[in-house]
């Protein structure tokens, strides 16, 4: 007799242990904990481990998460950040299935870079999707810290890494190289995921890329989502000219993103800047003296039914962000129903689709904007007024374009 859907995907389900280093029990409570809260009746053999380091008990990261390693019951542990809010923990299950049915594969994570420099692994990073989606496994130069697992056993004869050059940066970078090393394979799977960053810590970053780049010098450059990991070189003199590209590469990045900004603005028609919403959005509420806000954006076609792109409330300091996603096509009409009154972001829209919606909605406050990272984007009503002085900067007004 043959097995239904659900029986199937039951049969692949693998209960994993949730672990998490955390300092701070707010952001915890927000997200990862209330996801799994929210999650654990769909997959009751899911266990969760929160190690806690309030207090900095722990020197690095990899010796507070291999201690709650070995406190994990199941045989997949799944290693994540506390502002991580988990979509599915079905799937979540499914892809540890996948880890345990196939012996090549030595680390999986949610998303990961190519050699060539593709994010693989589709993500709300703060309030923007990010990353591809594919079926199956992808292979990947390295995997990001955000959420990576790996079999308990596996761990148990080879830990985590707890020097402190590594500290709180790229041990799953690290240990996806020392997995390579032994012949096992790097990959991203399909594990919806927002990713609620507040902020952003570079502190010895690159400290831990060099510790990486001379413990495993044969396997260098490894792309990273933190930038490419290189073996050192020996000290020598740059020629001019590469001294001069160091001073004045952010001008080269401008000027990139000046073109596609200028297209943007003929497609749009409106106030157009270069940021990145993902960093800035939080300052513009603050400004803008917002308690609530909303962030609507566009997915491809065939993923609306992803976990990740469904409706999703959670608190970004002091501002309680409400999150949905809809296909490009129906974002006009879509925003239209929202009142005027309503400060809305707008992500993940293509330029062909900025200049629908801004025709839709010529009657409201609208600025447009621009990043290399994020594509264009926008925002809708009374939040433009707090968004204008804030881009009223030399970075972020385009080349050739008068300052909002």
């Amino acid at each position: 007799m043959s097995q239904s859907r659900a029986e199937q995907e039951q049969n692949a389900a693998n209960p994993v242990s949730v672990i998490c280093v955390f300092n701070n029990p707010s952001v915890l409570a927000e997200c990862l904990h209330a996801s799994v809260k929210a999650g654990i009746a769909e997959a009751p053999g899911t266990e969760f481990i929160p190690v806690d380091n309030t207090s900095s008990q722990f020197s690095s990261a990899g010796a507070a998460l291999n201690y709650g390693a070995s406190l994990a019951g199941n045989d997949v542990l799944v290693f994540v950040h506390q502002d991580v809010y988990l979509h599915s923990l079905p799937a979540l299950e499914a892809s540890a299935a996948i880890l345990m049915d196939d012996p090549s594969v030595g680390l999986l994570g949610a998303v990961g870079v190519t050699h060539g420099g593709q994010v693989m692994g589709l993500i709300r990073d703060r309030i923007v999707f990010s990353g591809e989606r594919r079926s199956g496994l992808s292979d990947v130069d390295s995997l990001d810290e955000v959420l990576f697992m790996a079999r308990k056993e596996q761990i148990s004869a080879h830990p985590l890494a707890e020097d402190p050059e590594l500290s709180w940066h790229a041990y799953a970078v690290e240990y996806g190289v020392r997995m390579r090393s032994l012949g096992l394979r790097v990959v991203v799977a399909d594990v919806p995921l927002t990713h609620n960053s507040l902020t952003i810590n570079l502190d010895r970053l690159a400290e831990a890329h060099a510790w990486i780049a001379a413990a495993y010098p044969e396997q260098m450059p490894i792309v990273t989502t933190c930038g490419t990991v290189h073996v050192p070189t020996r000290a020598r003199t740059i020629p001019l000219f590469g001294r001069l590209f160091e001073i004045h590469k952010w001008r080269y990045r401008w000027l990139v993103e000046s073109l596609a900004a200028h297209r943007l603005r003929k497609n749009a028609k409106a106030v157009t800047v270069l940021g990145d919403i993902r960093r800035d959005i939080d300052e513009i509420c603050s400004a803008a003296g917002l308690d609530s806000a909303l962030v609507i954006s566009a997915i491809p076609s065939g993923l609306e039914a992803t976990p990740v792109a469904r409706p999703l409330e959670l608190n970004r300091r002091e501002v309680r962000f409400r999150f949905h996603s809809a296909l490009a096509p129906d974002l006009p009409s879509l925003l239209r129903s929202f009142p005027a009154d309503e400060s809305i972001a707008l992500t993940n829209i293509g330029f062909g689709g900025a200049g629908d919606i801004a025709e839709a909605l010529a009657d409201r406050q609208i600025i447009v904007g621009f990043h290399g990272n994020t594509g264009p984007w926008m925002l809708i009503g009374p939040a433009v007024a707090a968004a204008i002085p804030y881009y009223r900067t030399r970075h972020s007004t385009p080349f050739a374009m008068k300052a909002s």
